[in-house]
């Protein structure tokens, strides 16, 4: 800082001098008052303060008559210096107490932020947490207090498949809360590879298969896969999100589509099902925290699209929302590509061979 305070005197010191003639001795110092307020304004006290001792020397040693010596023939002068001075305290000093200020209220603004996310949290997750909690509790103690001589195969198998089921809708909850906190942070972490997308849809589908077993989902992917620079962990938990959102908002027995697009500028995912689609003025909210539909008996925190929206713009993307022609809701991620993918090994031989020709 102390040198750009000095280059920035020493920059109006060579610009003024030959023209000091033509300007005059009221114009230079007019020039270093400006000189001294930028740097004021643009760096800390200590290089407004520089800037003012270097600016008096300067115009005393170079303009100041008689030039080329420190001495002051017309006291006049004198008043020019401690302006000088002054402006380098007063200016410098306005600015600190400005930045001190808008620093307390981002500091105030980040804690009452910080309260309404976890009063937010709270308030909705509680009855999302414990329901799950509660159906595990229930059938574990079932199992454990009648024991499998008084439960017959099938009820067994039910109370085990609700204890799965409930305790995967925790691990997905658990995991949007994880998610929700790194996007509000700022330290989510992307570790881009280069995967073809289908792969990512396919860990998707994986990881849902339990809780997709009765539905039909259709995915629509180019022969020639496509490789996308992204992080593959967190683009399998926005298309799980989007997954989970069809299944709470659509009949049992509707599908659920996926249509993965890509060239050479990048790659689109679109997840479109047969369900209510959305009411009027929703769709503008839809991707904000703790925004839910207004479908009475559905869970849910209403975080699983703003993870879905945090993830997608921290690759560069977008991702929108619109109603389907025909009913339902269809949810578009745009993910452009910034450089060329690396040649698989068929590409690498049409490379050669085309070489060699």
């Amino acid at each position: 800082m102390s040198l750009l305070a000095t280059a920035a005197v020493i920059a109006t010191t060579v610009i003024a001098y030959p023209l000091a003639d033509m300007l005059g001795v009221e114009a230079i110092a007019m020039l270093y008052l400006l000189a001294i307020m930028v740097v004021a304004l643009r760096l800390a006290r200590g290089p407004a303060f520089l800037a003012a001792g270097l600016s008096v020397a300067m115009f005393d040693y170079f303009f100041v008559p008689p030039r080329l010596t420190f001495a002051v023939k017309d006291p006049r002068h004198w008043l020019s210096f401690a302006a000088m001075i002054a402006v380098g305290v007063v200016v410098s000093t306005l600015v600190l107490r400005m930045r001190t200020q808008a620093e307390e209220a981002q500091r105030s603004r980040l804690i009452a932020r910080t309260e309404e996310l976890r009063s937010a949290l709270l308030s909705a997750v509680s009855h999302d947490l414990r329901t799950p909690l509660a159906t595990i509790t229930g059938a574990a103690t079932r199992l454990r207090d009648d024991g499998r001589a008084q439960i017959d195969a099938e009820e067994a198998r039910a109370l085990i498949g609700s204890i799965c089921d409930e305790a995967e809708h925790l691990e997905l909850l658990l995991t949007n809360l994880l998610d929700m906190t790194r996007v509000e942070s700022g330290m989510l972490d992307v570790r881009r590879e280069w995967v073809p997308v289908e792969e990512i849809v396919g860990a998707a589908l994986t990881r849902m298969e339990q809780r997709l077993r009765d539905r039909v989902v259709e995915v629509r992917a180019p022969d020639d896969a496509r490789l996308a620079a992204v992080d593959p962990v967190l683009f399998a938990q926005v298309i799980v999100n989007l997954l989970e959102n069809a299944l709470k908002y659509t009949p049992p027995e509707s599908p659920i589509e996926i249509e993965v697009v890509g060239d050479e500028s990048g790659f689109r995912v679109v997840v479109q099902d047969r369900g209510p689609g959305f009411e009027e003025g929703q769709i503008e909210r839809i991707f904000e925290k703790f925004v839910r539909g207004s479908h009475v008996g559905i869970s849910g925190a209403g975080l699983g699209l703003a993870i879905c929206r945090g993830i997608v713009e921290a690759h560069g993307g977008t991702i929108s929302a619109a109603n389907r022609s025909g009913g339902g809701a269809l949810f578009t991620i745009q993910v452009p590509q910034r450089e060329s993918p690396p040649l698989v090994p068929s590409e690498v031989l049409e490379s050669n061979a085309s070489e060699a020709a």
